[in-house]
């Protein structure tokens, strides 16, 4: 039967290469990453961090260049979570624990201060990290979730106490939006929510029902209006990341392995099977997907945009594409956000913009040309809730129409600029 179930597969892939779109011929390899496996990818803004077996790659250029880290520690085995939080990197490793890097990676110093724990209270294995507010939280295979604050010092403790009783100390994933973090942990059809300020999660059921025995979920992405988790059965989509959810089956039989990244309400997804990976892409927050493309006898482990361009972390190496993001118009749809200009129209050299958060929360201004590339210096940094003043500047910009793109808690606000000399 497996081996029925292994041609068929094939031919599907097969069937898939011979109407994929020319889009497949437009990745190319980061030549200054070695063709190695990769096993994370982070980016924010021009900065960019993947993960192989014994150090990071590292672009704060948008990927023009690359610089290779140092080893966190002697035996490292896998770096499979980054963060990178005011100029500091934070690294999770197979079975080594954390480490952080105050200099880019040229050296690392131990972050593991108790966290250790599950049947024989050792090193714990970390599968990714993610930040809300001053806390840094890290998903661990067999114990959970575990969570540090990064302004008040103190060390790692267990945060939540939900995951053993269900079966789901294997956390593969977390994801935040709207203030709420999602992890996507066991292999019963259950993923799991934590509201900011509550002390423990709130479990939901993907099937809508109860428990389900062998439905895996692997990861998830908050995409501004709401929930997408990828597993092993399929992709299934929330509103408020708790019921109903609604399941999206790709065809592709079982799921090896699923990613996703996400930029100005478009959402990519890669569906690793045994024969290829296939690469999808929703324009509407993941109610319906478009096969784009398909890349024979690859792996991807995450995807991350930076500049621009799609990366994709696979087994062979660092690959890239464009994004084919343009300047973003207002969709019309309410994200709670607001944005406007409140400076000169046209501007010579800087103008002024101000936005409005609805909650307090990490937000960033890009500016686009024309062609939808990022240009100028980014505005990054954690607000309060409410309205906020920037600058943006244009001095080193050539004339024309261009177009700053807010994003705060995965939802996007744009706005036409015009830079006159």
């Amino acid at each position: 039967m497996e081996s029925v179930r292994g041609l068929l597969l094939a031919v599907l892939a097969l069937g898939l290469l011979a109407t994929a779109t020319p889009a497949s011929a437009e990745w190319t390899r980061v030549t200054d990453v070695p063709a190695t496996e990769l096993f994370s990818i982070w980016a924010n803004g021009d900065t960019i961090a993947a993960g192989a077996d014994t150090v990071i790659y590292l672009s704060i250029d948008s990927g023009l260049s690359w610089r290779r880290s140092s080893k966190p520690v002697a035996d490292v085995a896998a770096i499979e979570a980054i963060w990178m939080r005011n100029g500091r990197l934070y690294v999770g490793t197979f079975g080594q624990g954390a480490f952080t890097s105050d200099d880019l990676g040229a050296t690392w110093h131990a972050f593991n201060d108790c966290l250790v724990g599950g049947p024989l209270d050792s090193q714990l294995f970390l599968s990714d990290f993610q930040v809300r507010g001053n806390a840094l939280y890290a998903a661990t295979e067999g114990a959970g979730v575990y969570e540090r604050d990064l302004a008040g010092g103190g060390t790692w403790h267990p945060f939540g106490t939900v995951f053993e009783p269900n079966q789901a100390s294997n956390v593969e994933g977390l994801a935040l939006g709207a203030g709420r973090l999602l992890a996507s942990a066991g292999s019963n059809g259950m993923v799991f929510t934590n509201l900011s300020g509550a002390p423990d999660w709130t479990t939901s059921n993907l099937d809508n029902v109860g428990l389900h025995p062998g439905l895996h979920p692997e990861g998830a992405i908050w995409t501004g209006s709401g929930w997408i988790v990828g597993t092993n059965l399929g992709i299934f989509r929330s509103v408020g990341g708790q019921e109903p959810w609604t399941r999206f089956d790709p065809g592709l039989g079982a799921l090896d392995h699923t990613s996703f990244a996400t930029e100005a309400g478009r959402v990519f997804l890669a569906i690793d099977v045994p024969t290829a990976a296939v690469i999808e892409e929703s324009d509407d927050n993941g109610a319906t997907w478009g096969s784009q493309e398909v890349l024979a006898n690859v792996f991807v482990e995450k995807m991350a945009i930076s500049g621009g361009s799609l990366y994709a972390a696979r087994g062979d190496g660092l690959f890239r594409r464009p994004t084919g993001i343009t300047a973003v118009p207002n969709s019309g749809r309410r994200t709670g956000l607001q944005f406007a200009s409140i400076g000169p129209e046209p501007f010579v050299d800087r103008t002024r913009v101000r936005f409005d958060l609805p909650e307090a929360g990490g937000a960033s201004i890009v500016v686009l040309d024309v062609m939808g590339r990022r240009v100028g210096v980014p505005v990054e940094g954690w607000w309060t809730a409410g309205p906020h003043d920037v600058s943006v500047g244009a001095q080193d910009l050539p004339p024309g129409i261009y177009t700053a793109l807010l994003t705060a808690n995965g939802a996007h606000e744009s706005l036409r600029l015009v830079h006159v000399r």
